[in-house]
């Protein structure tokens, strides 16, 4: 019984993530849904975006949350 306590208790532990976040929002998007800071100045979010000529994809770009 302790047994399947114990390890019960280690599964919710690494499932969760307890920590605070670190970083704030990107300058730059290299991945989709993080949190960026649009020219304007509120927050956006990175999501895929057409690349231009010159870049090789993945592309994303930061767009207004709302």
């Amino acid at each position: 019984m302790r047994f399947q306590l114990l390890l019960g208790l280690v599964f919710a532990l690494t499932a969760c993530d307890v920590g605070p976040q670190v970083g704030g929002p990107v300058s730059e998007c290299f991945e989709s849904g993080v949190q960026c800071v649009l020219p304007e100045g509120p927050l956006g979010v990175c999501e895929r975006a057409q690349c231009q000529a010159e870049s090789v994809g993945p592309c994303f770009r930061c767009t207004p949350q709302h």
